[in-house]
Order: structure tokens, then sequence, then C-alpha cells
């Protein structure tokens, strides 16, 4: 069977994107420009424009959420820099939201997903299920396109991210704020943050996924 027009055109503009944002991880180092950083504590404003498109170009850099949420952490502290990385998450994860919302369709492998999307969130409800969704140990980015592609509405998406992202970001500023010595390697999450995150996730989800099966169990004659 052939493939539909629209499966061939998502699939090729999907791997020129994925070329693009492997080419553009290669070159900008994370390491070398939250070294830099450092050295701009000195100047707050600066510092906050600096974050601020670091936040809205990471997505396209490839870079994981966390390395900014550290160096946050190191250079401003916990008092500071909790409220500052959760700004710059949700703006950062928003901007993957917007672009997945842009290229929702019904058609081709993005209109699979934007079903399965909309089925997840018909079962769980928008705000329980982007908050599920973020504190079970899956990528920010995963997420963020998943939710975009389902449609979810922007208020509630920005106050699920928030909400759930809220225990991973304060995890990673306390860590970042507690290294004499910045590096981007090595971080990780403890384990009783992901056994805690997930198993919470897991609970918001127990009830919605109860209802649907019992609601299927019920329908079979």
């Amino acid at each position: 069977m052939r493939a539909s027009e629209a499966t061939r055109r998502q699939v090729a503009s999907l791997a020129v994107l994925a070329l693009c944002l492997g080419t553009a991880a290669l070159v900008f180092s994370p390491s070398a420009v939250v070294d830099s950083l450092t050295h701009l504590s000195d100047h707050p404003l600066v510092l906050l424009a600096v974050l601020t498109v670091l936040y809205l170009a990471r997505p396209f850099l490839m870079w994981p959420v966390s390395v900014l949420s550290v160096t946050v952490g190191f250079v401003l502290g916990v008092t500071y820099g909790v409220p500052v990385a959760l700004a710059g998450t949700v703006l950062s994860n928003t901007v993957v939201f917007l672009v997945a919302r842009h290229v929702r369709t019904e058609d081709g492998p993005l209109g699979v997903a934007s079903r399965s999307g909309d089925r997840y969130v018909s079962l769980t409800g928008e705000f329980r299920g982007v908050v599920a969704a973020r504190l079970a140990p899956l990528p920010a980015d995963v997420v963020s396109s998943a939710a975009g592609l389902s449609g979810v509405s922007l208020g509630r998406y920005v106050l699920g991210t928030l909400v759930g992202e809220s225990p991973w970001i304060v995890a990673e500023v306390v860590a970042g704020s507690s290294m004499h010595t910045l590096s981007v390697h090595g971080l990780g999450h403890s384990l009783s943050l992901l056994v805690g995150a997930t198993a919470l996730s897991a609970v918001l989800l127990a009830r919605p996924l109860y209802r649907h099966v019992r609601g299927e169990s019920a329908a079979v004659p």
C-alpha cells in the first residue's frame, strides 16, 4: 500500500527538521553557553535577558530544560532561582506546544498522533492530563508536542505545566544551588523523586482509567 501524500510530506518534513535540530545541537554546546552565564550574576537584567533568549531557543537546540534549571539554581540560588526557572520552563515548553498546535492536522502520522492525544484528553480532562504527563518521567518536549497536537487549551496547558513541572524544577534548582562547580554532565534526578512523581502521576490517572474500563465493561453485553 502506497503512503499517502500527507504521510510522505510529513515524514520528509520531520526528517529535515530532525537534521536541522541535530546540527544545531552539535554546533551549540550547552556546557559552553551555560558556563558563560556564571559570569553574569552581577548583571541581573542582562542575565534575565540572556536566559529568556536561551529558554526560547532551547527546543530548537535540543537541550534538556533541566540544564537551564540547574544553571539558574547555581547562579541565582533557590530563592530567586525557583520562580525564574518555573517561568522559563513554562515559556520554553509553550514554544513547543504552540508549534505543535500550528501543525495539528487530521492527515498522516500527525493526524494519528492528534487523534491519540484527543482520546487521552477526553479520558483524563485537559488539566489533569497535562499534570499527570508532566509528573511522569517523560521528555518535556514530547509532552508539549502531544498537548499541542491534542488541542489542549493554552490556559489549561500552562497551568498544568506549571503544576506538573514544579517538583522537577525545584529539585533541579536546589541541586544547582548546592554545586560548588557547575557541570551539566551526569545530571540526574534522585530515585525518590522519580518514584514519587511517577506514583502521583499514576494516582491522577487511576480514576479516569477506572471509569473508562468500567464503562467499557458495562457496554459489553
